[in-house]
């Protein structure tokens, strides 16, 4: 984590990993790392990166042995699970019903076990900041977060540290498979006033405008009017971490942050770095 830092200037930091792959070792070697943003001021997310909704209990099991590995002061936030599918409550079959029905029932599970860390609450349909309200009319099923949210008695968190967490691409349908940006507003402003409306606020976990190499051309009014929203927007939208840092990602991947591995260390800051932070 050190390059992003020091030499980058990173702020917030996004974690992704496996549960069934945490082996003692890897933890340990997290448990450094999360040591060394924390001594900087550096926050980082532990994303359980599998999409994969999990019962209630498990969930709880899983977190609650997790998250005491780490300092609940604030500098170490849970990601429950990216961008979650699996729903499959043979009473409660609506996906977005079972995820708030769900999420309640962890979230309160959680508290009752001592775990005080911040909680990042994704949603179904890849957790799209676009999809987090619909408008559903009064006798339409629910197909979105916000939906849910309404209906089914909010979020309840005790301590009032659960935070919706959006994901937002700017190519063909939000896929995040394409360098070529579609539209010129990220919608973020958008994402934030529904969330303000509920009196929820939120963090952008993944989002991408370009590479080390640069940002094409499609997405350049786009970069700027999403960074803008972001500052605009801070009083709900409390950070962002853009997708793709990482030396294990191939060089050829589009959204990769890195320098070539072999300049790693020795290679200035990119543009395309310098912008996300804002320098």
């Amino acid at each position: 984590m050190e390059g992003y830092i020091e030499r980058h200037g990173f702020r917030l930091i996004r974690y992704p990993f496996k549960d069934d792959r945490m082996t003692p070792a890897r933890i340990a070697e997290l448990q450094v790392n999360v040591a060394y943003a924390r001594s900087r001021g550096v926050r980082v997310i532990l994303d359980n990166h599998t999409y994969r909704w999990d019962a209630p209990a498990k969930a709880i099991a899983f977190w609650t042995g997790f998250a005491r590995k780490f300092p609940d002061d604030g500098s170490v936030l849970l990601d429950l699970v990216n961008e979650p599918r699996g729903f499959n409550d043979p009473v409660l079959t609506n996906d977005w019903d079972q995820w708030l029905r769900d999420s309640n029932l962890i979230i309160a599970g959680l508290r009752a076990n001592g775990i005080r860390h911040p909680i990042l609450l994704e949603y179904p349909q890849w957790s799209a900041t676009f999809r987090f309200k619909k408008r559903e009319g009064p006798n339409k099923a629910c197909e979105s977060a916000g939906c849910a949210i309404d209906r089914g008695g909010g979020l309840k968190d005790p301590l009032g540290l659960t935070f919706i967490n959006g994901h937002r691409y700017f190519d063909k349908g939000s896929s995040g498979t394409s360098k070529d940006c579609t539209t010129t507003v990220s919608g973020f402003a958008t994402f934030a006033d529904h969330l303000r409306e509920r009196g929820l606020k939120g963090y952008i976990t993944e989002s991408a405008l370009g590479s080390h190499y640069g940002v094409k051309g499609s997405c350049a009014a786009v970069a700027v009017e999403a960074i803008a929203a972001l500052r605009a927007n801070s009083d709900v939208l409390l950070g962002i971490t853009w997708w793709g840092g990482g030396r294990i990602w191939p060089e050829s991947y589009l959204f990769k942050i890195d320098p070539p591995k072999a300049a790693r260390f020795t290679a200035p800051t990119s543009t395309y770095v310098k912008q996300l932070t804002g320098r």
